[in-house]
This record gives structure tokens, C-alpha cells and sequence, in this order.
């Protein structure tokens, strides 16, 4: 687990814990009423959360190519790398690396990076 993940769950416990201890405290019938308040808040930050999560999201996707096995081909192709097509540009990132050996007799063989 990353150091902010943790600083995240550790804050979140921690008010988890807070609110659990005042609630205690309260009447039945305040305790209803700051527990409403506080769910809609963290309701409302949730939401805000996620639509700033999709909009700054990156979009581009990397592509990782590492440690693939084995190919071989009688009378094709025979591909441990990456083939795109020609047409469309990779929507990201590419990295080939530590690509297993490829064999084709009557083919084509590929260990790394081929646009068709």
C-alpha cells in the first residue's frame, strides 16, 4: 500500500472512530439527527470525488510487454511482442521488453514491436 493510500485509510478510521464516540454520547433521537447531517455531507464529497476523479483521469493507456513465453508458427504467425494495426496510432505509453523467442516456418515471427 502507496503512503497516501495509507494517510487515506488511516484519516478515514480515525473519523470513523471520532463520530462513533460522539454518537455515543448523544440521545437516540440527536444522534439521528447529526448522523443524517453527516451521511449527506459524506454523500455529497463522495460524488464530488468521483466526478473529479473521471474528468482529471488520464487517458491515455500504457502498454507493458515483459516476460512472454514461447511462439511458434507453421505457416503463420508467431508473436511474443505487440502487433497493432497500421491504421491507429498506440493509445499510450509502449514498452517491450524481455520478449520470449518466436519461431514461424512459412510465417512471420515477432519478439517485439510490428504495426501490420
Amino acid at each position: 500500500m502507496s503512503g497516501g493510500r495509507r494517510t487515506v485509510v488511516g484519516v478515514t478510521g480515525l473519523a470513523v472512530a471520532v463520530l462513533a464516540g460522539v454518537l455515543s454520547f448523544l440521545s437516540w433521537d440527536r444522534a439521528n439527527q447529526v448522523a443524517g447531517v453527516v451521511s449527506a455531507l459524506v454523500g455529497v464529497a463522495a460524488l464530488g470525488t468521483a466526478v473529479c476523479t473521471v474528468l482529471l483521469a488520464d487517458r491515455s493507456a500504457a502498454v507493458h510487454v515483459s516476460r512472454t513465453g514461447r511462439a511458434v508458427a507453421r505457416g503463420g504467425d508467431a508473436n511474443t511482442g505487440v502487433v497493432a494495426p497500421a491504421s491507429s496510432a498506440m493509445p499510450g505509453p509502449l514498452s517491450v521488453s524481455d520478449t520470449g523467442d518466436a519461431r514461424a516456418d512459412g510465417g512471420s515471427a515477432n519478439t517485439g514491436y510490428r504495426q501490420s
